[in-house]
């Protein structure tokens, strides 16, 4: 039993629990300490079953040859522990134990079979997490934060090692007038990664007869025997046999070039010549995923030497990969004429040569001669040193392209300038955001650097955006640091600000269905639903187009509903029973029918409870006759996901319009009770007033 299915059956039990509850409309501190514990109960079986499945998926000596090729690998390290010992591994720090051998084997191993390397200079963080935690609530944030990549428009990359085919331009969409009449093409345009190995290609017999026709690539930018293997086939059909592929071998390497095409063509096998029609020739690009990184100057600020050293060393670093071979022009220049300039021939020997990067090197060192001066006692005059013409052209230069090298004297002073630099660059490291810095960056918008090290200036949505939201930006810069005390009071402000902004949305959508003339309880399952639905939405949709399975997609929704119940409800009901069991009739001024019973009015929540386990039921009946028919929750052909599509919003609609009908009384609807006790009323005095004008919605969740 899997998570979704976990998930998938709490959420509707969360709606019958809700319902039995209040049949009486009264909430007993025994039924407000159940609903927290299945809480606790969904939290526990989904955890157990996810780790029972992970547990399935491990492979060891016996089951390595067993194991589900999809199935991803999974590790007990967090991906901080896998970049903090593998950082300090590059480094150059030594192992100190067998334990640590055996633990950086071990991370190494999983960085293989996860993400296709064990180099940590090439994984991305965001990778590296995600493979770490599986589709666990990083994922949600992940998809959250890919929703602002989307709206802004920002292009997908493609990964080192990223498998990637995609058909583009279907032979379908062309007029018949112009394509071959016996054979031809499914798709005209294929784009296929270097990693991916191979690409099937499908010819069509359109006719379903006996023939054949023969397959041939063609070469253009990329070039068979370098960039992937030829083929020269002769393809037999059948009688009835209306498709068949083939396949072609894509060769990878890890030196840069540009995208290139090749092309597939249909000849006649008898005359040997070419087929005519649009659909007889396809076009198939690979994609180049190899990153040649970013070329730059080890040190970011001036570079002090001692006027009598030998010479001076300049450490050169290449970031962000380290495929291929990239190479670099360096030359020293005079900065000008003033008397603190150094002059090439007198204060040092003039440099110029280009550095070599070969495959997975990261670090070249330039070395300029210092020349000793017996004439002047106190050196102090400065050169510089200038990178250019970086090649290929996939590599980058770094903007800081030049670097001030300052000859200098007082060896105490550099002694001490170096270690203020040493201590400086551990206290940026170690030291965390403040609760100061916070507010500082809630009104930031600056140009951000993207994986290889460019300057990204700022898109017209982020802008649009940034602007939206800076009030509440500012509102949760109150929050505490996550390092504070461990994390916790940043987790229990969090759950304060979350209650007090939810109260502020509540308040506002029923002041706006007032103004309409809606009832609350039509408002909270449109106005409220759609609000505190739609990031989950949005995240459900990323998921859905960016992960192999559905897992994510719909196990968001199905999770949101159980927690929106089991938490969100149990945990206002425990404080609302306890109360009322604490204080005495007296002082409360009533007394309940049940002790510690708390008064929830329901008048609506039968009708609506039946109405939503009818469409949810009608929702997941979609899911599972997909997966019998399509193969999968998601995907299929484009008819198959309209009409799926359109079923489920049907669905919303109908849940919509059904409650709509009972707040007003519709067909009499509204007078009818639907297994919940209307007779039962609140026994505060002063609260009779609200409830018998209007019940509201007790929960809007629009999951």
């Amino acid at each position: 039993m899997g998570v979704f299915t976990v998930t998938t059956i709490f959420s509707i039990w969360a709606y019958l629990w809700l319902y039995i509850v209040l049949m009486d409309q009264v909430v007993s501190p025994t039924e407000a300490w159940l609903t927290l514990v299945f809480f606790v109960l969904l939290l526990v079986i989904s955890y157990g079953a996810d780790r029972y499945k992970a547990k399935g998926q491990k492979t060891d000596d016996l089951s390595v040859e067993q194991a589900d090729e999809s199935a991803p690998p999974v590790t007990n390290y967090t991906h901080v522990e896998i970049m903090r010992e593998l950082i300090n591994e590059k480094n150059g720090e030594t192992a100190k134990s067998e334990e640590q051998i055996q633990r950086r084997k071990e991370m190494k191993a999983f960085l293989v079979k996860a993400l296709g390397t064990d180099q940590i200079d090439r994984i991305n963080n965001e990778d590296l997490k995600k493979a770490c935690d599986q589709e666990s609530a990083i994922g949600r944030i992940k998809y959250r934060r890919e929703v602002g990549k989307i709206l802004s428009g920002k292009k997908k990359e493609i990964a080192k090692g990223e498998i990637l085919k995609q058909e583009h331009a279907h032979a379908e969409n062309i007029d018949d007038r112009e394509k071959n009449p016996h054979f031809g093409f499914y798709c005209l345009h294929y784009s296929v990664s270097e990693a991916s190995g191979t690409i099937k290609i499908k010819i069509l017999n359109k006719t379903g007869k006996k023939g054949s026709v023969r397959v041939r690539t063609i070469d253009a930018e990329a070039i068979a025997g370098d960039d992937y293997e030829a083929i020269d086939e002769l393809l037999k059909f059948n009688e009835g046999e209306k498709e068949k592929y083939v396949s072609i071998k894509i060769n990878d390497d890890d030196n840069w070039e540009p995208d290139e095409d090749f092309f597939v063509q249909l000849y006649d096998p008898a005359s040997n010549i070419e087929l005519t029609g649009i659909d007889s020739r396809t076009r198939v690009t690979i994609i180049d995923d190899d990153k040649p990184g970013q070329i730059c100057f080890a040190e970011t600020k001036q570079i002090k030497v001692l006027g009598n050293a030998e010479e001076c060393i300049i450490r050169i670093l290449r970031k962000n990969g380290a495929d291929g071979v990239v190479t670099v022009d360096y030359e020293t220049f005079d900065l000008d004429t003033s008397a603190h300039t150094a002059t090439a021939g007198i204060d040092y020997q003039a440099q110029k040569g280009t550095l070599k990067f070969g495959p997975s090197i990261v670090e070249q060192e330039i070395v300029v001669r210092i020349l000793h001066r017996e004439d002047v006692e106190e050196r102090d005059e400065s050169f510089g040193i200038r990178l250019q013409n970086v090649t290929p052209a996939g590599a980058k230069l770094s903007k800081k392209s030049f670097q001030i090298i300052n000859i200098i004297t007082d060896k105490e002073g550099k002694k001490k300038s170096e270690a203020l630099q040493q201590l400086l660059e551990k206290i940026e490291q170690e030291e965390e955001q403040t609760w100061g810095s916070q507010f500082i960056t809630a009104c930031k918008l600056h140009p951000i650097k993207n994986e290889d090290g460019e300057i990204e200036d700022i898109s017209f949505m982020e802008g649009f955006l940034h602007f939206v939201c800076i009030g509440w930006k500012l509102l949760f810069a109150f929050i505490p640091p996550p390092h504070f005390h461990g994390g916790w009071s940043c987790f229990y402000m969090a759950l304060v600000f979350i209650g007090v902004v939810t109260f502020v949305v509540g308040e506002f959508a029923n002041l706006f269905g007032c103004v309409l003339g809606i009832p609350p309880a039509v408002t909270a399952i449109t106005f409220v639903a759609l609000g505190t639905s739609l990031p989950d939405t949005f995240a459900s949709m990323v998921a859905a187009a960016q992960e192999k399975y559905a897992d994510s997609a719909v196990g968001n929704v199905t999770g949101s509903n159980s927690v929106n119940v089991f938490l969100g409800l149990g945990l206002p009901w425990v404080i609302a029973t306890m109360w009322e069991l604490s204080t005495s009739d007296e002082s409360k001024g009533y007394k309940t029918s049940i002790p510690g019973g708390y008064f929830v009015p329901s008048a609506t929540l039968g009708f609506s409870v039946i109405v939503f386990i009818v469409v949810a039921i009608g929702g997941l009946a979609i899911l599972l006759i997909r997966r019998k028919v399509v193969g999968g929750e998601l995907g299929g052909s484009l008819q198959g996901r309209m009409l799926s599509a359109g079923l489920l919003t049907l669905l919303w609609f109908l849940y919509i319009l059904f409650s709509i009908f009972q707040s007003f009384n519709i067909a009499g609807i509204g007078d009818q009770g639907w297994g919940i006790d209307l007779t039962v009323k609140n026994p505060n005095p002063k609260c009779l007033k609200d409830t018998s004008s209007s019940s509201p919605a007790p929960a809007a969740t629009g999951n």
